[in-house]
This record gives C-alpha cells, structure tokens and sequence, in this order.
C-alpha cells in the first residue's frame, strides 16, 4: 500500500515539473511582450547652486518628472518667480500662497481642484491674486523647468542647465540653479 501511494506522488510530481517546463517553453516561442509609450530614457534634476538666503532650504524631488521642494524659515517674504518672470509663490515661515494669475500655476500639474484655473489665459501684468497653499513655510511643486528635456527626442545623454529665481523682501534677485540629465535605458 505504501509502495502504491509513493508511485502515485512520484508521477504526479513529474507530471507537474513537465507542465511546468513546457508551459515556459510554450510562452518564449512567442516572443517578448510587445509595449507602446515606453520612454527612451529617465530626466535628473540636480542642485547646483544654492543662494545664501538665511532660512532658505531647498531639495530635489526624484521621481519620472523631477519636482522641487522649498522650506523657508526667514523673517521677511519670499517670492519664486514664475517661467515668465511673474510672482508665482510666496514663502513666509507661516505658509505658502500661489498667484492665481501667474501662468506658472496655470500650466502647474499638480494644482489642486479647488484652486484650478478657470481656463482663461492669464495676464502677467495683472495684480496677484494671493491664495493659501500651505499652513506651513514649505510647499513642493512640478515646475515646468525642471522638466524642459521629457519630451525632446534623445540621441544620446544631454545635459541641460535650469535656474528658478528668488526675490527677496528688498527687490533682490536670486537664483537656484541646477542641471537636468538624460539618461537613455540600457
């Protein structure tokens, strides 16, 4: 009896191991699986230059479209500029408001619903309309500078240079500046 049950889990488990070998078999005769809107490559942002603003800290964010985070702890406002030159958002150590008006935020893709643009074009020239993002002095954000080589095509790794500008309380400019890198999948 005992004999009769080890020949019967004997087969069974070779009759398994043949199903299992020829089923991979059968799917490697057809081929790798086929995929559409595979990128060519990834885009990575880096920090280059920081300025020397008391309070001011800022990071990149890693991700398929690179982002960047601010905090601000300073006394005395600070406002990023837009792609346009415009007042895109304003940092204080209690919080973070974005310009309605500004064309950065309109081409932002990270907006909130509520705070979604009504489609209208948006005037650089016009009095900023401040809205509360954050209750707190830091906010990240998808800026559109930090992702200018996604969708160019690639021959081989291209570096390119970014900068995002700061103005002080005082009307001072400055920049973070930085580098994007394509990198083409091996």
């Amino acid at each position: 009896m005992i004999i009769e049950q080890t020949r019967t889990a004997c087969t069974g488990l070779v009759l398994f191991g043949l199903a299992c070998l020829s089923a991979s078999g059968l799917a490697g005769a057809h081929g790798a699986l086929e995929l559409d809107d595979v990128p060519e490559g990834f885009v990575k942002a880096s920090i280059t230059a920081r300025p020397d603003i008391q309070g001011l800290s800022s990071l990149i964010l890693s991700a398929p479209r690179p982002g960047i985070m601010l905090r601000y702890n300073g006394e005395q406002p600070l406002t990023v500029l837009g792609v346009e030159g415009e007042a895109f958002l304003q940092f204080t150590r209690t919080g973070v408001s974005v310009n309605t008006a500004s064309p950065s935020w309109g081409a932002s893709n990270d907006k909130p619903a509520a705070l979604a643009s009504d489609g209208t074009a948006s005037d650089t020239s016009a009095d900023p309309t401040w809205v509360t993002l954050s209750d707190s002095g830091s906010f990240s954000w998808l800026d559109p500078r930090l992702n200018t080589l996604a969708d160019v095509h690639h021959e081989a790794d291209t570096q390119k240079e970014w900068s995002i500008t700061l103005r002080g309380a005082d009307g001072e400019l400055d920049q973070i500046r930085g580098t994007l890198m394509f990198t083409a999948y091996k």
